[in-house]
């Protein structure tokens, strides 16, 4: 059985965990995505973007979620080529009581 000790023994040296993650999107584009959890945070950034020929062209992307005031927030922003990182899609997702 796993305790606490176990876990925070996987704490990297800016006091979160790091984690990594692969998302596919149906249209032909794969993510590799390299960050970490932090409280109540998670931060990351692409290592790659993987796209098929007929598939929107970009170069990079971060994603962060957060829980604010008790409710999830979600942002992602992508940089296309010859573009800085911009806004492309965000969420606040509020919990029902």
């Amino acid at each position: 059985m796993k305790t606490a000790d176990d876990v925070e023994a996987h704490r990297n040296a800016d006091g979160g965990f790091d984690i990594t993650v692969t998302i596919v999107h149906p249209g032909g584009i794969s993510e590799l995505y390299y960050g970490q959890i932090k409280g109540p945070q998670i931060q990351m950034s692409t290592d790659m973007v993987m796209r098929g020929g007929h598939s929107k062209e970009y170069t990079a992307a971060t994603r962060i979620f957060g829980l604010v005031d008790g409710n999830l927030l979600w942002r992602w922003d992508v940089s296309t080529p010859g573009k800085s990182l911009e806004a492309h899609a965000s969420a606040f997702l509020n919990k029902l009581s």
